[in-house]
């Protein structure tokens, strides 16, 4: 990702996604800056929309590693109405939402992402499996069960 190491790279890549956001209509609950996971151009599950895609934004389908992330508003109001209570990781939580259908979640991309990359964005997270000792889903990536916290 370039923009982890150059601010100005960020800025400029953030700065391009929201102005495309605006531009085009599209409704953000949450803006991934950096992420794991299926998305619009790998879609595990979810069939892809006709047209030309977007270099910038694309819709998740299910994002996991919750690094970093832009939460509007009405995308938190959602999902405090949905977490009665939140008993589970909130990368999961979120995932799952997004996935149903009820959070309108995107991921940034960055210049290098392409659609055989499972992760990407603007920044990157250093270790995905030794930075917690909280067990953590990767939508069935590596054997999870996504659907245990439900």
């Amino acid at each position: 990702c370039g923009g982890e190491a150059n601010g100005a790279t960020f800025t400029h890549r953030l700065n391009l996604g929201l102005h495309e956001a605006a531009v085009k209509g599209v409704n953000l609950d949450v803006l991934y800056l950096g992420w794991s996971g299926h998305r619009e151009g790998n879609y595990k599950h979810n069939k892809p929309t006709p047209g030309r895609k977007s270099s910038l934004l694309r819709r998740a389908e299910y994002v996991w590693t919750t690094v970093a992330y832009i939460l509007w508003p009405a995308g938190a109001k959602k999902l405090l109405e949905a977490a009665q209570p939140l008993n589970q990781p909130v990368d999961n939580f979120m995932a799952w939402e997004a996935r149903e259908g009820r959070l309108d979640a995107y991921v940034l991309l960055d210049e290098g992402d392409t659609n055989d990359t499972w992760a990407g964005g603007i920044v990157t997270q250093l270790d995905f499996t030794g930075d917690s000792d909280i067990k953590k889903s990767d939508g069935g990536d590596q054997g999870h069960d996504p659907t245990e916290f439900l």
